[in-house]
């Protein structure tokens, strides 16, 4: 799979060009992300249809029994389990090694409380949390939700979905994440949520099971596994349907401590001054660190490209596994990008080059996985055509 950024541009107007901003700059392209999100189908329908059923003979019809009779219990015994439904790639099962990164990584609750989370009722409905796994940019919480006695969770189509809000009265209904009093400067913490429901072997009780993705977007080197106590609060449970009606399933006030109990596995790469320079546009980018989790990889680079409308100092990062296969592929060169703009907005290469004015800011960001990463299996890491080793555990 090759991620072009060209995907994220088709719905995109052309004419926002004229107001300045730049279309590759970090601020730009989450500005287009989130658009894309906004007018894209919901992940919780996305996600239901990404889990496909593994067959895997004797022991994962062992392996298979073991999660039945621990959900059947509500009971994990480790966090590889909870989220090998949510983790599973499309072209087949987690391998052991990345099942074991998650018991490392993740935590099981008891439901009971104590230094964890404990199950939360209001008004005859029930939230449980039931595992965790987290890094210092990415948190997956799974819950199993419970509705009053009589009411169904079913399946949903794709017109309608769960939410834990009501937009239409988004002030009164938002799900939150504030952390303990005083342990960060004022608004440096932040988080954006996502929700996927699980595949669902009952779906006409009363029961549902989600995974809350939560990514970090605080400053001052907020990370999300620092062991900072962060209530998570919850309003209820509501139903969107694609006219952005919402209707309530139940509404409570459910709170839990979500921000315990986590340890980092970041693992610092030797990457500090190394460089990769465009051909295309004569610019360098010089990495200031470049860090990796079994979850996300982080990274801060310098850059001499002129501060512009146009491009910011975007650098291909793709991860390279020991057998050779790409964990994570790279991005569109520049020739690319600028032959897509060529194309897309009808502009011609006097539109766009050359390039003038000072520097642009040095560019800080990660990006997630969508699966584990077994730390111990990656060669290297390649930034732009340069190879930076890395020592696994």
């Amino acid at each position: 799979m090759k991620r072009n950024i060209s995907d994220l541009l088709d719905q995109y107007p052309a004419e926002d060009l004229e107001f300045g901003k730049t279309p590759y700059s970090p601020s730009r392209m989450k500005e287009i992300t989130m658009n894309h999100i906004e007018n894209a189908e919901p992940r919780t329908n996305r996600a239901a249809r990404r889990f496909k059923p593994v067959r895997l003979l004797i022991a994962a019809a062992a392996v298979a029994a073991l999660s039945v009779s621990a959900l059947a219990a509500g009971r994990f015994f480790k966090a590889g389990e909870p989220f090998q439904d949510f983790f599973t790639p499309e072209d087949g099962a987690l391998s052991q090694n990345q099942v074991d990164v998650i018991d490392r990584l993740g935590q099981v609750f008891d439901g009971e409380g104590g230094p964890a989370p404990a199950a939360v009722a209001s008004n005859g409905a029930t939230i449980t949390p039931i595992a965790a796994i987290a890094d210092e940019n990415v948190y997956y919480l799974r819950l199993r939700v419970e509705a009053p006695e009589g009411a169904a969770l079913p399946d949903l189509d794709g017109e309608h979905y769960y939410q834990f809000f009501d937009s239409k009265n988004f002030n009164e209904t938002n799900l939150t994440v504030e952390p303990a009093e005083g342990a960060y400067p004022e608004d440096a913490f932040g988080v954006t949520e996502t929700f996927t429901v699980l595949p669902d072997s009952e779906p006409n009780d009363n029961r549902k099971e989600f995974v809350i993705t939560f990514t970090n977007h605080s400053r001052d080197g907020i990370a999300l596994n620092d062991g900072v106590s962060k209530l998570l609060t919850i309003h209820g449970l509501w139903i969107q349907d694609i006219y952005k009606e919402y209707t309530p399933v139940f509404t409570g006030e459910f709170q839990f401590d979500i921000g315990l109990n986590f340890q980092s596995q970041m693992m610092d790469l030797n990457a500090k001054g190394i460089s990769w320079t465009d051909e295309v546009l004569d610019y360098t980018n010089t990495l200031e660190y470049m860090t990796l989790s079994p979850l996300s990889l982080s990274y801060c680079y310098h850059t001499d490209l002129p501060d512009n409308k146009y491009f910011g100092p975007a650098v291909s990062v793709s991860i390279v596994m020991k057998d050779g296969a790409e964990f994570i592929p790279g991005y569109d060169t520049t020739q690319e990008i600028i032959d897509y703009l060529q194309g897309y907005y009808n502009m011609g290469p006097e539109a766009i080059l050359p390039l003038s004015g000072e520097p642009g800011p040095d560019t800080e960001g990660y990006f997630t996985f969508d699966e584990p990463l077994d730390l111990s299996q990656v060669d290297y890491v390649v930034f732009g055509d340069v190879k930076i080793p890395v020592s696994g555990e």
